[in-house]
């Protein structure tokens, strides 16, 4: 059988190729699947082969997916690979060495473990799958380790919110609408929202009648920071939520809505879809003119659960509101907040005494 092999994500194979693995035809199924790749393919290579012969299910893995030819969450993963050096390499020259320096350097640029691991993932699933397969003599991906956490940039995870006196005085500019993002950052005020979610969110996202939005997409940046594109799905499942809008978020989109032209809810002064970096820039000239230190986007969302604690909101519908994946999460980034639990076992002992 000609030597072929599809390096694509965690083995990329369409549904006839899983039903012939289940009929003993492996050899077949993968000669037809990979037609047309040649061994020495980079990543990049078979990523364009395996886009233009349409494929309709994505294998990584124990997931299987046919809802499309690549979850957005994947093809995210898959730019971020091809900001380092192994994303180019030929596939049979690929070596621990190789796996191990990448996931080494994916450390020293500040990424989390659990990204790491995603990202390792990518690389080792399907050369672990080759050898299955005896496409390659052996897997190379074998005995790589991953950092160890005390060697991973950790971020503060300490919530710092703005005070009540602060939070005064930005929205005294923010009720200006000087600027274009003066509107995003007066929503995730009011909804918690990350800066990617605000940034993605389309009209169709926006249901004012019956007070609420969607949240399905997120802008992602890219490895250098400089580049971003719209993920049309969210962070992760749990990110995928719907939120319920105070009155004044309903009066702020419903202004909105009757200026704009454009599918983004919220857009620059060239009507495109508003970046990033504007939504930096803007946040800047805000706390300049509102006397208040820049502490980044991610604070207004810190802001919001804050003021949910303070308006007694249960820590559950928080982590929900948040997109949090487990209420821990929630519980560990405002456990400043929320303390120990003495004072609330402390008064339901007293009252069943």
């Amino acid at each position: 059988m000609k030597k072929v092999f599809a390096f694509l994500l965690a083995v990329m194979l369409l549904t006839s190729v899983a039903c012939a693995w289940a009929e003993g035809t492996t050899e077949e199924a993968v000669e037809i699947t990979f037609q047309g790749i040649p061994w020495g393919s980079s990543i990049e290579e078979v990523t364009s082969w395996a886009k233009e012969n349409g494929f309709q299910s994505v294998y990584i893995g124990s997931t299987f997916s046919t809802a499309s030819f690549l979850d957005d969450r994947l093809i995210t993963s898959i730019k971020a690979l091809k900001g380092f050096e192994i994303a180019s390499m030929p596939i049979d020259a690929i070596t621990a060495v190789d796996i191990q320096r990448y996931v080494n350097d994916l450390a020293k640029r500040g990424y989390g473990l659990s990204t790491i691991k995603k990202q390792m993932r990518i690389v080792t699933a399907p050369l672990k799958q080759a050898a299955a397969l005896h496409l390659i003599p052996a897997n190379p991906a074998v005995g790589i380790r991953l950092p160890a956490r005390s060697n991973i940039r950790q971020t503060n995870q300490s919530a710092e919110a703005y005070s009540p006196d602060e939070q005064h005085a930005l929205n005294e500019v923010l009720a200006t609408m000087e600027r274009k993002g003066y509107a995003a950052i007066s929503l995730m005020l009011e909804t918690g929202l990350r800066a990617g979610e605000v940034l993605a969110l389309r009209w169709r996202d926006i249901q004012l009648s019956r007070r609420r939005l969607i949240v399905r997409a997120t802008v992602v940046r890219l490895a250098n920071k400089k580049q971003s594109y719209v993920q049309d799905c969210a962070k992760s499942e749990s990110s995928n939520r719907t939120i319920p809008l105070t009155p004044a978020a309903v009066s702020l989109l419903a202004g909105l809505q009757e200026r704009q032209q454009s599918e983004w809810v919220f857009v620059g002064d060239d009507g495109q879809r508003l970046s990033y970096e504007a939504l930096r820039y803007q946040t800047q000239c805000l706390c300049r003119e509102a006397n208040v230190e820049y502490r980044g986007e991610h604070v207004f969302r810190h802001t919001f659960a804050t003021n949910c604690y303070y308006k007694g909101i249960d820590i559950k519908i928080l982590s929900n509101l948040l997109g949090h994946a487990d209420v821990n999460i929630t519980y560990n980034i405002y456990v400043h907040l929320y303390g120990d639990g003495f004072e609330a076992m402390y008064d339901a002992l007293v009252r069943n005494t």
